[in-house]
């Protein structure tokens, strides 16, 4: 992400959830919420005088969903980056987010963590769309907890596995430094190992190439 923070919409009816991922985001330095918003009718009236980098957006509101409500914001402001919430993750969802322009799809169980990094991500110019069917990394010694990773952290993992530095690893992505740190402990913490040598280790056991 920029040095700039990203400026995030939320839109959501159900308050204590917009509240919480209000919280979880104003904490960081990188976003900034300028406002929370009910349905998408307040949004598009919002869009006629703000114009966020980000809006997090729930799919199941009453009225138009987030779905319908993603397309039209893309129609008239295709630069907005828009990730849809979902308690649901049927990949026929995640489809129609696609279809709608979305720039990513994040379950509403995500741990708070992972969303953070997810979203980081898409301000980085990535897509992502957590479909377990696609995305779920599995060893014999983890086949009973299997571990979602990204597009990205896979991407990660390959060049700390080929020796990478953070810094060459950041060059090499075009991203910065503290971003690669973030990936590096989200990786971690995601498959519960605790170094690089271990991650190193699993990346070979795994054949992440």
């Amino acid at each position: 992400m920029s040095n700039k923070p990203a400026e995030v919409i939320i839109v959501d009816d159900h308050r204590l959830f917009a509240e919480g991922l209000y919280r979880i985001l104003d904490e960081e330095n990188d976003f900034t919420i300028l406002s929370i918003q009910n349905n998408g009718q307040e949004l598009m009236n919002q869009l006629n005088s703000l114009k966020p980098d980000l809006i997090l957006l729930d799919i199941q509101m009453t009225g138009e969903n987030g779905i319908v409500i993603c397309e039209n914001v893309k129609k008239k402001w295709p630069n907005i980056k828009i990730v849809l919430l979902s308690m649901f993750q049927e990949g026929d969802v995640i489809k129609q987010c696609r279809l709608a322009g979305a720039d990513g799809y994040i379950p509403k169980t995500t741990d708070a963590e992972i969303l953070k990094s997810n979203l980081r991500e898409i301000m980085e110019g990535s897509q992502v769309f957590l479909e377990l069917e696609t995305t779920i990394l599995t060893s014999d010694y983890y086949s009973s907890n299997p571990y979602v990773l990204s597009p990205r952290e896979l991407e990660i993992i390959r060049l700390i596995k080929k020796g990478k530095t953070t810094k060459a690893i950041a060059e090499h992505l075009n991203i910065s430094t503290f971003t690669v740190d973030t990936h590096r402990k989200n990786i971690l913490k995601k498959l519960r190992l605790h170094s690089g040598k271990e991650l190193i280790a699993f990346a070979y056991e795994n054949g992440i190439e």
